[in-house]
């Protein structure tokens, strides 16, 4: 497979600075080259009509046609004395009264100005008027004089121009070479901070001060990945710790009862009761990797499937009922109240209702009542539990949807669950575009609720359903 072209962004800005230059050179040279053509031109024209002028005045001054014979000395002098000045007279039926056989006419502008090419090639510039009408009526005086200095004036001046272009672009380039690598000098700094950072020391950060203005946000933005980075990775090895602690305890009780079984003969009744004890260990250890599974499919940001329109009262109820036994046992009164409908996928609302409700029956005391209430807003549907009991230390409510999180980082029994049960609320609720959250005051009454906004959901995303 090809690699990747990796662009160079110190290339392209020289690039980009060389062709700014190149283009403002060529307009600023062609602009000056115009100008002094013009002004050639201009001065060409200016030494034409002077001579123009005096021919025009000695003609004036004769009385008939037969005089210009006389004029024809005075022009030819005038003419070698200044190798490139013409003179043609032509009469009204073309014919040439001095001066030859008139030139080919080029160009012609502003009325009377002409651009003259002769028999052997020589282009002139001149102007050409009708002659007076009591001397020779019809015909016309042309003055002209040779292009051929100003031309090579010209080449010579745009040679020299082009030449002053290309050094001035070539200069330009290797002047922005050298300054756009050292204004990426700090940015090549930070890549190799960046690099230096590792697993090992992920509360390394790119420094702020000494930072040029405009990496300042690309620095921020890094910093808050590396803030994320660093939480996810901690989190990582928390839950790997969690996992082996929750996993070795179950897995211990295996091998131990295997091993006492296996180490001498046994009743078929004794044997029975091992792989009873056993199954259960098993079945408790499925239900730990259901909801790791569960957790990890959440993560990756799918969605909830099937979503219906769900009475999270009906809901409730369901759940209470499935709970009254063990509302009975611990002496806990359970009451619902409101009604609230929303798309979702009834399994997971029935799922996220019993971890909130069998989390608050293990935390009431005997006695006191419950109430789950549900409710509609802008926000979509929502269900608070609330509770009487110990109160949730401040700094423990921002974690308690953490997995394997116990408050006061006490471990419960087994027999209590492994610590899942509101991080499984938390991703049900996010599962249905929606959040969690808690509250707990010193009076010990603790509320902890679940926004769901089924909705949002995302028709494209990857779906979850409840098995």
């Amino acid at each position: 497979m090809k690699p990747p072209r990796v662009r160079s962004m110190q290339a392209r800005l020289t690039l980009l600075l060389g062709a700014i230059a190149l283009l403002v050179s060529s307009l600023a040279g062609a602009t000056l080259f115009w100008a002094l053509k013009r002004e050639v031109e201009r001065q060409e024209i200016t030494e034409v009509s002077g001579k123009l002028e005096l021919i025009d005045h000695l003609i004036d001054m004769q009385n008939s046609a037969s005089g210009l014979q006389d004029l024809a000395a005075t022009f030819d002098e005038m003419r070698t004395g200044q190798g490139q000045l013409g003179i043609w007279i032509v009469d009204a039926g073309g014919q040439a009264v001095y001066g030859g056989p008139a030139p080919a006419t080029l160009e012609t502008a502003d009325g009377n100005q002409v651009v003259l090419q002769t028999q052997d090639g020589v282009r002139m510039r001149g102007l050409r008027v009708a002659m007076n009408d009591r001397i020779l009526p019809g015909a016309q005086l042309t003055v002209a004089v040779s292009t051929r200095t100003s031309s090579q004036f010209l080449y010579a001046y745009g040679t020299a121009l082009l030449l002053i272009c290309a050094l001035w672009v070539g200069a330009t380039v290797v002047l922005a070479a050298w300054a756009v690598r050292r204004s990426m000098a700090p940015a090549r700094r930070l890549s190799g901070q960046a690099a230096r950072i590792q697993p090992d020391n992920l509360a390394r950060r790119l420094p702020l001060e000494d930072t040029d203005r405009e990496l300042h946000e690309l620095v921020r933005s890094f910093n808050r990945t590396l803030d994320r980075l660093q939480a996810a990775y901690q989190q990582m090895e928390g839950f790997n710790a969690d996992v082996a602690h929750e996993l070795r305890t179950p897995l211990a009780t295996l091998i131990n009862g295997t091993q006492v079984m296996l180490s001498s003969p046994r009743h078929a009744a004794e044997l029975r009761d091992a792989l009873e004890s056993n199954l259960e260990e098993l079945e408790d250890l499925k239900t730990l990797v259901n909801d790791m599974l569960f957790l990890a499919r959440a993560d990756r940001g799918e969605r909830a499937a099937d979503l219906a329109p769900v009475s999270l009262a009906a809901e409730a109820r369901r759940v209470a009922e499935y709970y009254e036994a063990t509302l009975e046992e611990h002496g806990v009164q359970l009451r619902c109240e409101g009604d609230a409908t929303v798309a979702a996928n009834p399994g997971l609302v029935r799922r996220a209702l019993a971890n909130l409700i069998s989390n608050a029956i293990k935390a009431t005391p005997r006695g006191r009542e419950i109430v789950l209430a549900c409710s509609a807003s802008r926000a979509g549907a929502r269900v608070e539990v609330r509770n009487p009991g110990a109160p949730i230390p401040p700094a423990d409510l921002p974690r308690i949807f953490d997995r394997f999180f116990r408050s006061g980082q006490a471990r419960a029994p087994r027999s209590e669950g492994h610590g899942l049960g509101l991080a499984i609320v938390r991703a049900i609720a996010r599962m249905h575009g929606g959040d969690v959250d808690a509250r707990s005051d010193a009076a010990g009454g603790t509320v902890v609720g679940i926004t769901l906004r089924g909705a949002d959901a995302p028709a494209n995303s990857a779906n979850i359903t409840e098995t």
